[in-house]
Parts: structure tokens; C-alpha cells; sequence
């Protein structure tokens, strides 16, 4: 009975960590994970039924820095996203090819070109599929109401996904 109920906290143990993985890659230290393949993440987007956040960068963008250190980051760490949306990051300087939603490889300049997100900062609010479910936000008008404002996003990005999920 005792290797029984052993076998049984094992698997139980298991499974906990299998759960946690997800959110490991997403909140490894505060930092925001970068895209290297949006079909893995929008099947967890699928899973979870949230939306995913696509923050489109520049290495050389000081907005962009001044948005990941003094919003994304800290909201990342609080834990602001749990539960309500994936946070990526895709780096429009990036060389190195993602997958995309789709299961194809291309660009992060293909990939901004396709969503016209080619200004710096930008935040795309996606379903599963990769289509866009809310409003963007582009560039940063006022960092004080800059987190009001992502917090709507994310709240109307996730009444499609219910609406969606209501339908199906």
C-alpha cells in the first residue's frame, strides 16, 4: 500500500510541475519571453483562453526599453498577466526566423509587415489563431495611463475570446 500511495504523490507531484511549466517559460525572473514560436504559444493561449500579447520592439527603441522596464516588466512580475493574457516580445532586429502561428517559419520584419506593426513600440492583442482582437496600442502617449490603458486591452480581448468560446 505504501509504494501504492508513493506512486500516487509522484504522480500528483508530476502532474504539478507539468502544470507550472507554462507559466515557468512565461515568468522566468520578470523577463518577458521572447516569440521564437507563436503555434506553440497560441495553443496555450487555446488551452488557458487568453489572449496573447505580441510587444514588438527595437533594440534601439528608447521607448521601447522605457514600456518593458517601467511597465511590462514590473506588471510580468506582479503577476498581471496571469490568468488574463502570454506576454511575448518579438524584436524587429531579430535575424533569426520564429514560427508563426500558422506552424511557417518567417521574419520579425515578415511578421510586423503582415500585422503593420512596423512602429516601435507596439502591442498586438492576438487570439490562438494569431488574429488581432482588440486595440492596439502603439507607441506610448502618456507612461502614467499606459497600464489603464494595456488593462483595457487585455479586458476586451478577453470578452472575444469568451464570446468565441461561447459560440463553439
Amino acid at each position: 500500500m505504501k509504494k501504492t500511495g508513493g506512486n500516487r504523490l509522484q504522480i500528483v507531484l508530476v502532474s504539478l510541475i507539468l502544470l507550472a511549466v507554462p507559466q515557468l517559460l512565461f515568468a522566468a525572473d520578470g523577463e518577458i519571453p521572447t516569440a521564437n514560436n507563436l503555434t506553440t504559444i497560441g495553443q496555450l493561449s487555446l488551452k488557458q483562453g487568453i489572449p496573447v500579447i505580441v510587444f514588438v520592439s527595437r533594440e534601439a527603441c528608447p521607448y521601447c526599453r522605457s514600456l518593458r522596464d517601467k511597465i511590462l516588466k514590473p506588471m510580468l512580475a506582479a503577476d498581471k498577466f496571469e490568468h488574463r493574457a502570454l506576454l511575448v516580445e518579438i524584436d524587429l532586429d531579430r535575424i533569426d526566423p520564429i514560427t508563426g502561428f500558422e506552424n511557417s517559419q518567417l521574419t520579425a520584419k515578415a511578421f510586423a509587415e503582415y500585422y503593420r506593426a512596423e512602429i516601435t513600440p507596439t502591442l498586438l492583442f492576438l487570439d490562438s489563431a494569431g488574429r488581432e482582437i482588440s486595440t492596439r496600442i502603439v507607441g506610448i502617449s502618456n507612461l502614467e495611463l499606459y497600464g489603464f490603458y494595456l488593462q483595457k486591452s487585455i479586458d476586451a480581448a478577453l470578452l472575444v475570446i469568451r464570446a468565441e468560446n461561447l459560440q463553439n
